[in-house]
């Protein structure tokens, strides 16, 4: 016959062991959510780096630095007649 000792002791193990079990499936979702918040916010400043990407090859074009050029610093491009080569 099995004493009533082992018998507590074999079903404190088993409560034991199934809080552990109910525990690490909990830490597992809450890890496997906090990984897909993490993916989802990896996707968002993926789109904000081509966003801006795309924005600076918009500021960096040609057409807008020489009308910024022009406009802000009143800077033009120099006549064939007045430039000066200086030869070393």
């Amino acid at each position: 016959m099995i004493k009533p000792a082992v018998i507590l002791l074999l079903v404190f193990t088993v409560l034991v062991s199934a809080v552990s079990v109910v525990q690490t499936q909990h830490v597992s979702r809450k890890v496997f959510m906090e990984i897909e918040q993490l993916k989802k916010d990896r996707d968002l400043l993926n789109e904000e780096w081509g966003r801006l990407q795309l924005e600076q090859s918009t500021w960096a074009l040609d057409e807008r630095v020489e009308r910024t050029v022009k406009e802000e610093l009143g800077m033009y491009v120099p006549e064939n007649g007045s430039l000066v080569f200086l030869v070393p």
